[in-house]
């Protein structure tokens, strides 16, 4: 843990008790496996991204807010109205998933479960706590009471090893309490752990080889996680590690193919592996892309809920071309793995031979700028094009784009001379010099010139800015979600998706791109391109002090441009799936190259890769 280092360090402090939270100069970690820390401050929400709530009688009210000293974060959650022994409030928390349709905590998280651990502090008179622990059925395992005294944050444990254990419950009850002294009062909560038999808190590996198989891992695991069986031989993956249905189009084209790369990690079996890839191309089969119900013209939506039925088909983007590439990339990639196999085989055909391509494409010969370019969208209700188009700027989602409409053999009179490419600083710029646009087609077909010199460049001037910007040899500014507004009750929202943030040079003027919330994953796209630099930074986001034994690191940081009263860098721990898939694809990218060959093995894609070289 780390030492207090006196002073206040902004944030929301306490002034209506004894206890004063200490500052902490780095994230603390306790051993085990962190489930709620209050770092990422997110309401309703763990840094694992399960569900908490507070419940209480009917009289009694709660509030809860997160109060922050440097890097040491709580939440205290006061309370007012127990007056009889029947009133109560209750701090709710799920280990994985919701409290409502709840899902199976993952094996890694209950491995050699010996006990929870927590910290905990009351404001104004000794409270008994008790903790329950619940299983998945609602079902009482345990339960056990805690004396929590004033002035000083005590750690608390409860023995358990039960591997049914599901969800906690942190009660306090009217008939625990000395009702003549106990109306109101607060409890400050921190550091909910899961024992293990650890007495050491959790480092990420030394070893660079090591640090990036923890970190392949940890991606590979959001998708075994996060699958979700409908029941009916489908099943899917969702978006987010906090969503319930929401599905995106490319996050499938994603799980494709981590689901090739968990078989060859020894994560899930063979025959688990062909199951579920099989359940999510039926789950595609079993939509109608041409009745703008799931899609149009064959192309499917951008978003859908779990059980298949599509989302916001009358949006201008409804469809997404550069999504739908990237899950044919999927696609093509599993067609490859199981070639021999026919059923595998017949699905992947009947889903790539869907999309009528010359639909997509503007053929207004008298607007100059979209002639001869591929829309970006359509409206699924009526095919409407959005009116956006690629080519008009460098990005290699441009690239992979008009590579999965070469290679669909629908498009052969496509004009690649059509798409802009402009060199800035000695090589081809995208537009907001994000990450990702330097290695979002040769995720899928490994580096390959003369796009791997440019991406080399690119991801040095990565490095330089944040450097600059950070003033730590981090990288990774590319697109993410990231902090929107700290309420006044200290909770973050994370609502604001940055797709401006990028490096110095890029297409834009300078004042358009910024730099703030640096991702992780954005460092592990540069590996195959500037290795040492990549090992660098994700060494220098280890030194942050915001990693987890099964996470991994976080989805971004939010270190520059931070609200008033909050004073030191905060990380979002809810991954996209295409920001996390990414990181396994980088690594095997810069590691053994399992899924560029089977992609690459499609004459297809190969013989359209060609074309595209050769237009530059």
């Amino acid at each position: 843990m780390p030492d207090p280092i006196g002073g206040t360090g902004g944030g929301n402090q306490p002034s209506d008790g004894p206890y004063v939270l200490p500052e902490y100069a780095a994230p603390n970690h306790d051993p085990g496996i962190a489930i709620y820390t209050a770092d990422m401050g997110k309401n309703r929400s763990t840094e694992v991204n399960s569900e908490w709530v507070t419940r209480s009688s009917q009289y009694t009210k709660v509030s809860s807010e997160i109060i922050r000293n440097g890097y040491n974060a709580m939440q205290k959650i006061s309370f007012e109205g127990i007056n009889k022994e029947s009133d109560y409030f209750e701090f709710v928390l799920a280990l994985y998933g919701k409290l409502v349709n709840p899902v199976p905590v993952p094996g890694a998280f209950l491995q050699n479960l010996s006990g929870v651990s927590f910290k905990a502090v009351s404001y104004d008179v000794s409270i008994t706590l008790t903790l329950e622990a619940y299983s998945i059925n609602g079902d009482l395992i345990k339960s056990e009471d805690f004396e929590v005294t004033t002035k000083e944050m005590k750690s608390f444990i409860m023995s358990i090893n039960d591997q049914n254990l599901h969800h906690l419950v942190f009660k306090i009850e009217g008939k625990n309490q000395d009702l003549s002294t106990f109306k109101k009062g607060a409890i400050g909560i921190d550091d909910i752990y899961l024992e293990n038999g650890n007495t050491q808190p959790f480092q990420p590996p030394v070893d660079d080889v090591q640090l990036l198989e923890w970190l392949k891992k940890s991606s590979i695991n959001y998708f075994l996680w996060n699958y979700k069986d409908l029941g009916d031989g489908r099943g899917v993956v969702l978006e987010s590690a906090d969503e319930t249905s929401r599905v995106s189009l490319s996050g499938m084209g994603y799980a494709y193919a981590i689901y090739i790369l968990a078989e060859d990690a020894h994560l899930m079996d063979s025959q688990q592996v062909r199951d579920r890839i099989f359940a999510m191309l039926k789950w595609q089969q079993s939509q109608n892309w041409f009745d703008g119900s799931g899609g149009i013209y064959g192309f499917p939506l951008h978003y859908y809920n779990a059980n298949g039925t599509g989302l916001f088909q009358n949006n201008a983007a409804a469809i997404s071309t550069i999504d739908w590439a990237i899950c044919a990339a999927g696609l093509r990639a599993v067609r490859q793995r199981y070639a021999s196999e026919d059923d595998m085989l017949q699905l992947c055909n009947e889903l790539l031979d869907r999309p009528q391509w010359e639909k997509v494409i503007y053929n207004d010969a008298n607007d100059s700028y979209k002639y001869g370019r591929i829309s970006k969208g359509m409206n699924a209700a009526n095919g409407q094009k959005n009116g956006q188009v690629w080519g008009d700027a460098f990005s290699e989602e441009t690239e992979l784009v008009y590579l999965e409409a070469l290679a669909s053999g629908e498009a052969n009179n496509l004009d690649l001379n059509r798409i802009v490419r402009e060199k800035k600083n000695g090589y081809y710029v995208s537009w907001f010099g994000a990450g990702f646009t330097y290695n979002w087609m040769q995720l899928w077909t490994g580096p390959v010139e003369p796009y791997k010199t440019n991406s080399t460049s690119a991801f040095t001037m990565d490095a330089t800015a944040s450097q600059s910007r950070f003033g730590k040899p981090l990288m990774g500014l590319t697109a993410c979600g990231t902090l929107s507004n700290l309420e006044n009750n200290g909770f973050v929202n994370w609502d604001n998706y940055i797709s401006n943030q990028g490096s110095f040079v890029s297409g834009a003027n300078q004042s358009e791109v910024i730099q703030e919330s640096p991702a992780p994953y954005g460092a592990t796209l540069a590996l195959p391109f500037v290795p040492s630099k990549a090992l660098e930074a994700l060494r220098a986001y280890v030194a942050l002090g915001y990693f987890h034994p099964l996470l991994g690191l976080p989805d971004n940081i939010r270190i520059n441009n931070l609200p008033q009263n909050l004073n030191t860098p905060v990380p979002n721990w809810n991954p996209y799936d295409i920001n996390i898939g990414s990181m396994a694809l980088a690594i095997d990218q810069y590691q053994q190259h399992i899924i560029s060959q089977f992609y690459r093995s499609d004459p297809d894609i190969n013989n359209s890769l060609q074309s595209l070289i050769q237009s530059f």
